[in-house]
């Protein structure tokens, strides 16, 4: 059930039934801001580049501090389930273009995800803003955008294994996991390694790595 706030201009009370108050002047309702509200505010701050605060979310929003606290932990937390739900965006219109079946789909998809990537300003931007901190956010088992990204590729095997358009030597989740890790070193090779992310090599060792025998 949705919540309201009440915005009240005096006394709101009904105390005469006879004297009914138009509708007109009934004080507007102004619906509360939800959890949902303060994630859409975050990534939009995110995709112009700018750094995301929990306070400021909340004092724009008209919320108290201690709500959007509780309802992200931190602003690190905040970040990475922004990042966690433009990465899942990014995964799935991938996978709405990609062409072919099997191996072929698999690598499209990982393709097509990594140049979106490697060409967002953004994201590029928050990735150089502190490469420590921002690495550990998006590539590491502890957060949930390296969690979230390595189920989607492990759904997109397990489909096309049961279409019959793929073998592995491997269970699944393990190819997604290794496909997600190849895709981390070579987009984040700059930051890694000081070597210029090369996604067309990414995608040759993807290729290697799902080619059966």
């Amino acid at each position: 059930m949705q919540n309201y706030l009440i915005e009240s201009r005096g006394d709101f009370a009904m105390t005469a039934p006879a004297r009914k108050r138009p509708l007109t002047s009934l004080p507007r309702l102004r619906a509360l801001p939800t959890a949902s509200d303060l994630l859409s505010l975050a990534t939009r701050r995110f995709l112009r580049g700018q750094r995301v605060r929990v306070e400021e979310l909340a004092a724009e929003l008209g919320m108290s501090r201690a709500t959007a606290y509780r309802w992200v932990g931190n602003n690190d937390a905040l970040v990475a389930e922004v990042i966690a739900s433009l990465r899942e965006d990014i995964f799935r219109r991938a996978l709405r273009g990609a062409r072919g079946r099997g191996a072929a789909r698999v690598v499209d998809v990982m393709a097509r995800g990594m140049h979106v990537l490697t060409s967002s300003r953004p994201y590029r931007a928050f990735l150089e803003r502190d490469p420590e901190k921002a690495l550990r956010m998006v590539a590491s088992k502890a957060g949930p955008v390296q969690a979230g990204t390595i189920a989607l590729h492990q759904q997109l095997l397990e489909e096309e294994i049961e279409r019959g358009h793929l073998r592995l030597p491997v269970d699944a989740h393990t190819m997604a996991y290794a496909l997600v890790r190849i895709a981390e070193s070579f987009l984040y090779a700059d930051l890694i390694a000081g070597e210029k992310p090369d996604i067309a090599k990414a995608v040759e060792i993807v290729k290697l790595m799902l080619r059966s025998e």
